[in-house]
């Protein structure tokens, strides 16, 4: 199968490197700016960069693309004229749930497949889970499944509802990871970070997804307190000379729920 990776950063050079230690498949690279992971991978196979779109796309079977959200579309409108009818498309992207329906739109003759990566693949590489919507996207990913990607579909979904659940599922785990920071760096600054697993053990037995339903659960009725609580937390880090402006947004949403209850 003759596959077009089109944005060759961390996520595009860790496909196309699980494709080629997979076999089978015929590889064109795709970036303007390769980087030194990139070019290492292309010294090893002795492959070509193309720096963007052009005849080498004419026979190609599917094109995943690996570029930043924001330019998703644009990078898949410039490439569309030298893409084949019947041509594949993953969008792997972070784009936004509307920007992946307007690429869907452009593949009138094609198969667009809305991807997304539910997990860090620095982390992961290859075998971070994934979650695709559109028409025919079991069979689209099904290259992905072969080089062990946890690929699941969802039922009856189009683009953009993957992306859309990307972005609710960003929501939390990018909060978590900005108060994380805060929380961290005062834990060092008081001398108690090797205890702080401690006092997040519960979560940790519970789980998280238990966590956050018991706690919205409780919120209406807990909100006053809780809000109070997140205040001393704030005046700790001030103490410290780090006042957190996230710390501070968080007592204003236990107080906009205080102030409508």
């Amino acid at each position: 199968m003759r596959i077009a990776i089109v944005g060759c950063g961390e996520v595009g050079t860790t496909y196309a490197r699980a494709l080629l230690e997979t076999g089978g498949h015929d590889l064109v690279l795709v970036d303007p700016a390769p980087r030194a992971a990139l070019a290492d991978l292309v010294a090893e196979h002795d492959l070509t960069v193309h720096a963007g779109p052009g005849p080498w796309f004419n026979d190609v079977d599917a094109a995943w693309l690996c570029v930043a959200g924001d330019i998703a579309h644009e990078v898949l409108a410039d490439a569309r004229g030298s893409l084949p009818e019947g041509v594949q498309v993953l969008d792997l992207t972070t784009a936004s749930p509307d920007d992946k329906r307007r690429s869907a739109a452009l593949l009138a003759g094609g198969t667009y497949v809305d991807v997304v990566i539910m997990g860090a693949i620095a982390m992961g590489g290859a075998a971070t889970p994934l979650l695709a919507a559109g028409p025919d996207a079991a069979t689209a990913t099904a290259e992905l499944a072969a080089i062990g990607a946890p690929v699941r579909v969802l039922p009856e979904a189009g683009p953009g509802d993957a992306a859309a659940l990307k972005l609710l599922r960003s929501i939390l785990t990018k909060g978590i990871e900005a108060l994380g920071v805060d929380c961290l760096a005062a834990a060092e600054a008081l001398g108690v970070r090797e205890q702080l697993p401690v006092v997040l053990a519960d979560i940790d037995s519970g789980g998280l997804t238990p966590f956050v339903e018991a706690v919205v659960g409780t919120h209406p009725l807990h909100a006053e307190r809780r809000r109070h609580e997140v205040h001393r937390a704030g005046q700790q880090l001030a103490a410290l000379g780090r006042p957190s402006a996230l710390v501070d947004a968080v007592e204003a949403r236990f107080a906009a729920t205080v102030a409508t209850t």
